[in-house]
């Protein structure tokens, strides 16, 4: 069975009054190689802590990071096992459509879903996806609405579009961050693809864009205007 995890985690504010960007970045990984990526993304963070003289209860943050801790950390997560997905939202015009609690849960969905979406599509074989999501960032509601929100998206819409039936298992869980040392590598990876839209600093996208398979601006076509 063809399986794959998606790391999931974001850089800016979903909301009206934040940056004008919000990204979500996936760190995916074959099943087949889970157990390789846990263990070396556990000896990373304990290096790092050590070598940095950080407190072992610390979380690693990507915002918190000096230029030359983020690049030790980035030439140890792209490792060769390691694909990258993001998406990234121009707030500009979509801020009418932001203004409820309900309405940011809505689109987080959506951005996921297209995520996952395009995973599906260039994997025919697939079977089942299973999502890592920090359980500090993501509210009550998504936490409900996901997972049938994707089956209904990406399975059911299927039928309706005339195209071939496959269905695909998901699997949504919510972690602590502070425990899940891959969710920590996909919050570095999003922080650090986040600051080539938030301050037009492209260093750290061109060192990760060799492991990027599928990059998303929305809505593409008035996207940075």
């Amino acid at each position: 069975m063809k399986e794959i995890n998606l790391y999931i985690d974001e850089s800016g504010d979903l909301g009206i009054k934040g940056g004008r960007y919000f990204l979500i970045s996936a760190i995916e990984i074959d099943t087949k190689y889970q157990k390789t990526l846990s263990r070396r993304a556990s000896r990373v963070i304990y290096k790092f802590k050590l070598e940095n003289n950080i407190k072992k209860s610390t979380e690693i943050k990507g915002w918190n990071l000096t230029e030359k801790q983020r690049n030790y950390l980035l030439d140890k997560i792209l490792f060769k096992y390691v694909k990258i997905r993001y998406i990234v939202l121009d707030i500009k015009y979509t801020t009418m459509l932001l203004e409820k609690p309900d309405d940011k849960n809505a689109c987080y969905n959506y951005l996921i879903q297209l995520l996952v979406r395009n995973l599906v599509i260039k994997n025919s074989n697939l079977e089942k996806v299973n999502l890592y999501l920090d359980n500090r960032t993501v509210k009550i509601g998504n936490r409900l609405s996901l997972k049938p929100y994707l089956y209904n998206k990406i399975v059911m819409e299927q039928l309706e579009m005339n195209e071939n039936y496959k269905r695909i298992e998901f699997s949504v869980n919510y972690l602590e961050s502070s425990s899940c040392y891959l969710i920590q590598w996909a919050d570095i990876v999003a922080n650090s693809l986040y600051k080539k839209y938030n301050k037009n600093d492209d260093r750290y996208y061109n060192k990760i864009k060799p492991y990027i398979i599928f990059g998303s601006e929305f809505p593409s076509k008035k996207f940075g205007k």
